[in-house]
Order: structure tokens, then sequence, then C-alpha cells
């Protein structure tokens, strides 16, 4: 039976505040989904069903077990494949919608790139695990005057706010300095429920959803929280800081800190390491050498290496995750070991 090629987003249209002409707005929309973890895969998967046109999928992570319980983009098929996160949200999505175009972009969000990324898009959805990402993202679109959707999801809470440059507060406004190392819970010492990532994720892309389909920007910015635990929502108006360096001042200070060469991953056990000199490994021959000495998946975008001592992941741009240690010393000195970069 053929349908009109509306029918997909027929419900959608019939919403009033959206309707025909929202959703063609919808369409021709471009959006950067930064980070593809608990907040951003389900941002993606809602952004893509509701007709987005366009979605840039940044990720630096591969599909892991732990991620199941939370990311229904992903299944098991992906965790055997050792498939970066950005590729296997690609695949599925292109499997949901084939009207929307997705970019899957494995890589690390820095000083160095993040200007690039942010080219072409009309806003950007948070879906980071760590401040310093959120503080390097808030420059950059304060910089651009690109609209930012920040989420967050902790245990049971989830929370939401779309920041317009020149219009609402930016980031900074909110949270003035990054939190002390070890002062902000985590996923890894608070835990996360499903629903409280899905429901961020959901608050972002309504946010996301409104901004797009209608071209207006909120007279004020609102945090939107909710506890899934607790059935509690609130709603908190945000004041603009007139002093924040940041929307105020035009002080772009994590646009221009260099990227250190190691970084412990949130509630991985794991630590990341970068080259000095991004350069694209030659798997192949890499493989070959390895795999006397341990188990080895290679696919296009990366190399896994698994040892009874350890597992490392090294990527097309360079970078290496080391599992199994909090050490940043110990993973640089087992990268070198084993990749010799």
């Amino acid at each position: 039976m053929n349908r009109p090629p509306d029918d997909r987003y027929s419900r959608q249209v019939l919403f009033r505040p959206l309707g025909a002409e929202g959703q063609a707005r919808l369409r021709a929309a471009r959006v950067l989904v930064a980070g593809c973890g608990g907040l951003g895969a389900e941002s993606a998967s809602l952004l893509a069903r509701a007709g987005v046109g366009f979605l840039r999928i940044v990720d630096r992570d591969v599909v892991e077990l732990s991620n199941l319980q939370r990311q229904a983009l992903f299944d098991e098929a992906d965790v055997r494949e050792g498939l970066p996160k950005a590729v296997a949200a690609a695949r599925r999505l292109a499997r949901v919608n084939s009207d929307v175009a997705v970019e899957p972009i494995v890589a690390d969000i820095g000083p160095r790139n993040v200007r690039g990324l942010l080219d072409g898009v009309d806003l950007v959805v948070d879906g980071f695990d760590s401040f310093e990402a959120r503080f390097l993202m808030n420059d950059a679109c304060v910089e651009t005057r690109t609209p930012l959707v920040y989420g967050a999801c902790i245990a049971s809470t989830g929370l939401a706010a779309l920041l317009v440059p020149g219009v609402t507060p930016c980031l900074r406004c909110l949270l003035p300095e990054l939190p002390e190392p070890g002062s902000a819970a985590t996923c890894d010492t608070a835990g996360i429920l499903g629903p409280a990532a899905h429901l961020a994720a959901s608050m972002q892309v309504g946010r996301a959803l409104r901004y797009l389909s209608t071209g207006e920007s909120p007279p004020e910015a609102e945090l939107v929280y909710a506890d899934v635990w607790e059935a509690r929502f609130t709603r908190m108006a945000v004041p603009r800081d007139p002093a924040c360096p940041c929307c105020a001042g035009r002080q772009f200070d994590f646009l221009s800190v260099e990227t250190p060469q190691t970084a412990v991953l949130c509630g991985r056990d794991s630590v990341q390491v970068r080259p000095l000199v991004p350069s694209k490994p030659d798997f192949a021959t890499l493989a070959e050498r390895l795999r006397t000495l341990g188990e080895v998946v290679a696919n296009d975008w990366l190399l896994r290496f698994r040892t009874e001592d350890a597992e490392l992941t090294l990527f097309s741009d360079g970078r290496a995750v080391v599992k199994g240690t909090n050490d940043p010393a110990r993973a640089r000195s087992l990268v070198a070991r084993t990749f010799g970069v």
C-alpha cells in the first residue's frame, strides 16, 4: 500500500504548535549531537524519528555491554563487533529513518576540532559525560552564536535547559567554575537509572524541537529538573550573570586550553591516551603483529587488543583507551609498549 509522503510524521504534524510548517523547518535543520552515551544516544534517536534532516553524531567511545541498560540505540551485536558508538548509532538510525542524513564522527571533541564540528549546524545537543567537555562546548557555542541544549543525568535525576547566545544565560552563568575533582557525583559513584537518562534526553529534545520548528528563543533561561524515582518535576528560572567571563566578557578560556595527553574517563576505570601528533594507524599491520600475543579485533575504525592483564583500544585518529587502570603513567607505558606510539 502506497502511503502519502508525510504519513511518517502525521501525528507530529497534528500537534498544532508544530504543524506542517514546523515539520518543514525540522527537515531543513542541522544538529550536532555531541556525545552518544546515555543522553546523546536517546537524543539522536528522538531527533531522527522526529525528522530532523541532518544529524552529526560525534563520540570517542565504543559500545560496551554496560551501555545497553540505558542506551537503546545499541544492542549486543554492536558490542561483539566492537563498533564505535557514532558508527553503531548511524547504522541503526539509517534503518529507523532513511530520510535523515547522519554523519558519524569517531573523535574526541577538543579545542582543536570543536569549531569545525560546529560548522554548518543550527543547534547542539549536549551528550557529554564531563564538565570540562561541556565548558569547552559552551565557549564554542557562545563564540559562534550557536544554541546549545544543555543536559545531564545522574542516579534517578535528569535536567535540561536551552541556552541561546545573546538571549539567555550561558552555561558559565549557571556554573561559574569547574567543580573540584571528585566533588561531583558520577555514574560510577552514584549509578544511573535508564529512565532518568531517557527523561533527560526527552526534555532536551523537547527544547530542541520547539526551537528548531518555531525559531523562537525563550524569554529567559529555564532549567527543567526531574526525579523519576520520587516522581518530582521542577522548573527554575536561571538569571544571566552580568559578570560572566564567557557570554558577557567574551573570554573563551576553554578554547585556548591544550588538551592533556592523558585523561581518566568517567565511570570507566579507563584512561584515554592522546598522541602528540595525530596520525592514522595501520590496523592490518598491527593486527598481524599482535595476534600471537593476545586476542585482536579490528575493523575500519579501531583495533582492540586483549591480554590477561589489559585491554587496549586504538582508534583511527591515533587515540588509545586503556581499560582496567586509572593510572595515566601506566596507561601511557602500555600504549607505548603495545602500539609503539
